[in-house]
């Protein structure tokens, strides 16, 4: 039945919504954080998979990548995002992080942007939110330098909406129609996967002021 989902465009159907609530018993990782080798304030990148860890792929391909160019992380399960915003919140206050970026996919993208208005309220700005096909309808908070969603509409996935007094960029994507990318599949689908690596390393704007 996965494999079928990773190759179906954009279709979650009501069987497989009710398998994703039968699993909801299941033990979920604590998060994951990884620092960069040198502890020099800079880039921090919080992951959010979404209702089950091994539906959100490609989160955990970027977390690699990642490390991979000592880009400090935390991955965790969306159910997270609460503590999450905390570890943000001392990140940036701390000075052990410079620019704060937020990336979820299903459950864990509408999780990202509630960690955005937890951090707005703090007063924090984060640079750059991406989220995947998000199946909830959600709103882009003041703090957000710019947010890219790419969803299918002819599927589950949802647009994001304009918050008030949201200035900043906002950029939805849909893939309607792209036989190749699926509710899964949107994650790991390669051109997608590298531009969202190219904009993550690229976001610079400060956390704080």
């Amino acid at each position: 039945m996965l494999k079928h989902l990773m190759r179906t465009p954009g279709r979650l159907t009501a069987t497989f919504m009710t398998l994703l609530v039968s699993l909801a018993g299941l033990s979920v990782p604590l998060p994951s954080s990884a620092e960069p080798l040198t502890q020099r304030p800079g880039l921090k990148v919080f992951l959010l998979r979404g209702f089950t860890n091994v539906l959100s792929p490609g989160i955990d391909q970027l977390e690699e990548e990642l490390r991979r160019r000592d880009i400090n992380t935390t991955i965790a399960n969306h159910l997270f995002y609460s503590s999450l915003a905390e570890e943000a919140l001392q990140d940036c206050m701390s000075g052990r992080a410079s620019s704060i970026v937020l990336v979820g996919h299903s459950f864990g993208a509408s999780a990202a942007l509630s960690m955005a208005e937890t951090l707005n309220r703090q007063g924090v700005q984060v640079a750059l939110v991406v989220t995947f096909d998000p199946v909830l309808k959600n709103s882009v908070p003041a703090n957000v330098q710019r947010l890219e969603n790419f969803y299918l509409s002819d599927g589950v996935g949802q647009p994001v909406q304009q918050g008030d007094h949201f200035r900043g960029a906002l950029e939805n994507v849909d893939l309607r129609g792209n036989a190749q990318v699926g509710h899964i599949s949107v994650t790991t689908y390669p051109s997608i996967h590298e531009r969202v690596l190219k904009d993550i390393l690229a976001a610079k704007t400060r956390c704080r002021s």
